[in-house]
């Protein structure tokens, strides 16, 4: 039981990671807008999405070995940076594929035993961190940000110079505010997805 539960939380977390990754597709064109990137870059908006593409291709498939960008030069530091996200970003992709059979089946055996009311708890207790994380995010989002890379990262490559790194500049700190707000919120529908469908089947029983 307890390698269900591990494989269920493994997929919810990585789940809402990826789905945010995805929809950052359509997160992009909107800060190209809204903080004015094609006058920063002096390229217009398809020119930038072509490389935002470029970018998560390389991100996300293991056969694509080296990052190249046709309109920004990428350097030593910034190159080791984005293979060090890759292999995150595979970690992430792999954790999501190999539970989500597991924890499909889990959810669908409490289902179909109406039995969900074992998320409430669990669920309820999971709720909180991302309003603990949305409150500190909120309060002093570069804090966050800097500590997440620290953890995350065993380097400083993460600290790019504009002159030798200028993807940098398209990718301003509130896209990425954006990208960790969907995670957080994502994370959160699912559990309360999870404390919804458990009471009721607590009313049930």
């Amino acid at each position: 039981m307890r390698w269900r539960w591990l494989s269920l939380w493994l997929f919810l977390v990585s789940g809402a990671i990826w789905l945010t990754i995805l929809l950052s597709f359509l997160l992009f064109p909107l800060f190209v807008h809204l903080d004015h990137l094609t006058e920063v870059s002096g390229l217009d908006l398809p020119t930038l999405y072509h490389n935002y593409v470029k970018l998560m291709a390389y991100l996300h498939f293991p056969w694509i070995g080296t990052l190249h960008l046709p309109d920004f030069a990428v350097s030593v530091h910034g190159a080791n940076h984005f293979a060090d996200v890759k292999r995150l970003f595979l970690l992430d992709i792999v954790l999501c594929l190999v539970t989500a059979p597991i924890a499909v089946r889990f959810l669908a055996r409490l289902r179909a035993q109406r039995e969900r009311w074992r998320l409430v708890q669990p669920f309820t207790i999971g709720a909180v961190a991302p309003l603990v994380l949305g409150a500190l995010m909120s309060i002093n989002f570069d804090a966050v940000f800097v500590t997440f890379h620290k953890l995350l990262f065993r380097n400083n490559d993460w600290l790019f110079d504009p002159a030798v790194d200028p993807i940098i500049l398209v990718l301003p700190e509130d896209f990425f505010l954006a990208c960790f707000a969907l995670a957080l919120l994502a994370f959160e529908a699912l559990m309360v997805y999870g404390i919804v469908t458990g009471r009721c089947d607590a009313r049930r029983r």
